[in-house]
C-alpha cells in the first residue's frame, strides 16, 4: 500500500484510476495510483487478502513453469501441439515478465500517473478531451478483455471438440504432467484445472497490459489538451474589462505557464519511455514468436476448422496487442506535431510595443522546442507509428514464406 503524495482534486480519470487501481491490487500489481486500496472487512480482511494475493502468486509462477517444463516432459506430440507448446512456452513466461517488470517500475509508475492526471491538469483541463479520452481507454479495455478471452475460450471449445470427435484428451495448454496420452482421472482433473487457472492468468496479462495503454492514451490526450489551452489564450484580447497592458502582462504569464507544462509534459514522456524500454521491447519479441508460430502452425497437414479458427483468433489478437502500443504511440507524435501551431494561434500578435518583441521572442523560443519530433522507440530503431506497425506484421509472413 501507498501513502497519498498530497491532498488533490478530484477529476474523472483519477476517479477511472481508483477503480483500476483496485483491479490491478486484486491481480497482485499494487501500488500503481497513491490512493490506498480499502478493502470491506465484512468480506475479506485486508491480512486474509494479502495472504490469497500470495497464494495465487505462487500458483502463477508454477503455471508458467510447467509450461517451461513441457519441453523437457512431452515428447509425443503432434506438429501442431509441438507449435502451441512453443508459443506458449515463449508468450506465457514472457507475458508473466511484463507483469514483475510493471511492479518493479512501480512507484515510477505511480509517480508518472499523478503527473499526468493530477499536477498537468491543476491549471487547466479540457472536460471534453477528458471524456474522450476515458472512452479511448474503456474501448481498449473492453476490446482487448473480449480478444484475449476469446482466445482462451476457443481453445477450450478446440480442445473439447477433439476430445467428443476424435476422443483425445482434453490438451489446451501443454503442461510438464501429466503425459497428454494419460486418460486417468488425476490426469484429466489436472488438464481441466490448467486450463481454468489460464483464466486468472490472462486477466493479470490483460491488467498489466491496461496500465501501459493508459499511460500512452493520457499522454497522447495531454498534449491535446495542450493545444486547447494555447488555442484558449487568444480569447484574453477580447476580455474588455481589462487594459490593454493588463491582457499583454496577462497573456505573457499564462504562455509562460503553457511552456512549464509543455516542458513537464515531456518529462512525462521521457519517463514513460523509460520505464516501459523493457515491455516495450518484449512486446515486440513476443509478437514475432507468436505469429511466427501461427503462421508456421498454418502450414501443418493435420488442422481443421476449428483449429483454423483458434488460430486466426490468436493471430487477430496478437496482432491488436502490439497494435495498441504502436497506434498510440504514433497518436502522441501526431498530436505533439500539432502543438507548435497551437502556440502560434495563441494570439501574440495582438501585443504592441516592447511587450510585443519581447513576447515575440517567448513564442518563438517555444515553437523551436514544440517542433522538436516527440517519437517513442523501441529496442534502439523500431518508431512507434501507424507505418511501423504496417512493416511489423508484414515481416514475420516474409520470413515465413522465404523458409516454406
Amino acid at each position: 500500500m501507498c501513502n497519498q503524495i498530497k491532498m488533490y482534486k478530484p477529476n474523472e480519470m483519477t476517479k477511472l484510476l481508483g477503480k483500476l487501481n483496485i483491479i490491478c491490487f486484486i491481480f497482485g500489481l499494487r501500488n500503481i495510483w497513491v490512493e490506498d486500496v480499502k478493502l470491506a472487512n465484512r468480506f475479506i480482511s485486508t491480512r486474509a487478502c494479502n495472504r490469497l494475493l500470495l497464494f495465487a502468486e505462487i500458483f502463477y509462477i508454477i503455471f508458467a513453469s510447467t509450461i517451461l517444463g513441457s519441453l523437457f516432459t512431452q515428447k509425443n506430440l503432434s506438429e501442431k501441439q509441438k507449435l502451441d507448446q512453443m508459443m506458449f512456452s515463449i508468450t506465457l513466461p514472457g507475458n508473466i515478465m511484463f507483469h514483475y517488470i510493471l511492479l518493479y517500475r512501480r512507484h515510477e509508475v505511480r509517480n508518472l500517473l499523478y503527473h499526468l492526471t493530477v499536477v498537468l491538469k491543476e491549471h487547466y483541463n479540457d472536460a471534453d478531451l477528458e471524456r474522450e479520452m476515458i472512452k479511448k481507454i474503456k474501448v481498449f479495455s473492453i476490446s482487448l478483455c473480449g480478444l484475449v478471452g476469446t482466445v482462451v475460450v476457443s481453445y477450450g471449445l478446440s480442445a473439447f471438440y477433439r476430445l467428443v470427435t476424435a476422443g483425445e484428451t482434453f490438451v489446451t495448454i501443454t503442461s510438464a504432467w501429466p503425459d497428454i496420452h494419460d486418460r486417468s482421472t488425476a490426469a484429466g482433473l489436472v488438464r481441466v484445472f490448467v486450463y481454468f487457472w489460464w483464466y486468472p492468468f490472462a486477466a493479470r496479462i490483460m491488467v498489466t497490459f491496461l496500465i501501459l495503454v493508459t499511460m500512452l492514451v493520457s499522454i497522447c490526450y495531454q498534449f491535446k489538451n495542450l493545444q486547447s489551452y494555447f488555442y484558449s489564450l487568444d480569447a484574453i484580447f477580447s476580455d474588455r474589462t481589462l487594459s490593454q497592458e493588463q491582457k499583454e502582462k496577462k497573456y505573457e504569464d499564462v504562455f509562460k505557464l503553457g511552456i512549464k507544462m509543455h516542458s513537464l509534459t515531456l518529462w512525462c514522456k521521457n519517463q514513460h519511455q523509460h520505464v516501459s524500454k523493457e515491455l516495450f521491447a518484449t512486446e515486440i519479441l513476443l509478437f514475432f514468436g507468436m505469429l511466427l508460430s501461427q503462421l508456421t502452425a498454418l502450414l501443418a497437414d493435420d488442422r481443421n476448422m476449428t483449429q483454423l479458427c483458434t488460430m486466426f483468433i490468436t493471430s487477430v489478437t496478437t496482432c491488436l496487442a502490439l497494435g495498441f502500443f504502436m497506434w498510440n504511440g504514433g497518436d502522441i507524435t501526431l498530436e505533439a506535431s500539432k502543438l507548435s501551431e497551437a502556440m502560434y494561434c495563441s494570439g501574440w500578435q495582438n501585443c504592441y510595443g516592447q511587450s510585443s518583441v519581447r513576447i515575440r521572442k517567448l513564442v518563438v523560443n517555444a515553437l523551436r522546442q514544440a517542433q522538436n519530433p516527440v517519437v517513442y522507440k523501441t529496442l534502439g530503431i523500431v518508431e512507434f507509428s501507424y507505418e511501423s506497425y504496417v512493416r511489423l506484421v508484414k515481416m514475420p509472413y516474409s520470413a515465413v514464406s522465404v523458409f516454406y
